[in-house]
Order: C-alpha cells, then structure tokens, then sequence
C-alpha cells in the first residue's frame, strides 16, 4: 500500500464532508496510538468522534433556530418552590429507561 499525503487525506476527509475528523486529524490519531487500538478500535473510535460533533452541531442549529430566550436544565430546578410536583415523575423521563425498554 502507498504512503498516503497528509494534504491528501485531508483534502479526502474534506470531500467525505467528515469534518470533525479532518480538524483533528492529529490529536486523534495520536489517542489512538497512544490507546494502542486497532485498526478497527481506531476507525469506530474516529467515526464516534464525528457522530458526536455532527450531533452536538445539530442540537446548536436547532436552538438557535427555535429562538429560546435562555436555556433551562433539569438541575437547575427549585422543586421546593412548586412542592406539588413529584420530583421523581420528573426525573423518571430524563433517565431515558424507557427508550432502552
């Protein structure tokens, strides 16, 4: 198999549009290596990466096009404030147990 250019690959990671791979390309290589992974670890491993980012983009477009004052958290929550709320019928869906049924 030939020597692949580092200018190449990137230039083929660009086209693929795998982008959060292309940015960093080197750091997580060098993770990999240093992990000592597979070829088959580091390929999962890289292709989690830009699963990741792609969906950490998508939820950032998609709160900024629904156009929310500000961003609440569960955590943040005064349930001592609202005492008729069962805070564990609250928290029960956060869990996502239901999805993993």
């Amino acid at each position: 198999m030939t020597t692949v250019d580092h200018d190449v690959l990137i230039a083929t990671l660009d086209w693929l549009k795998l982008t959060a791979i292309r940015d960093q390309l080197d750091t997580l290589l060098d993770e990999a290596a240093r992990s000592k992974m597979t070829l088959r670890e580091a390929l999962a491993f890289l292709v989690s990466r830009e699963i990741a980012r792609r969906d950490e983009r998508r939820i950032s477009m998609s709160s900024k096009l629904v156009q929310f004052p500000f961003v609440r958290e569960l955590e943040g929550f005064d349930f001592e404030a609202q005492p008729s709320l069962d805070q564990g019928q609250i928290r029960e869906p956060a869990t996502c147990r239901l999805i993993a049924r």
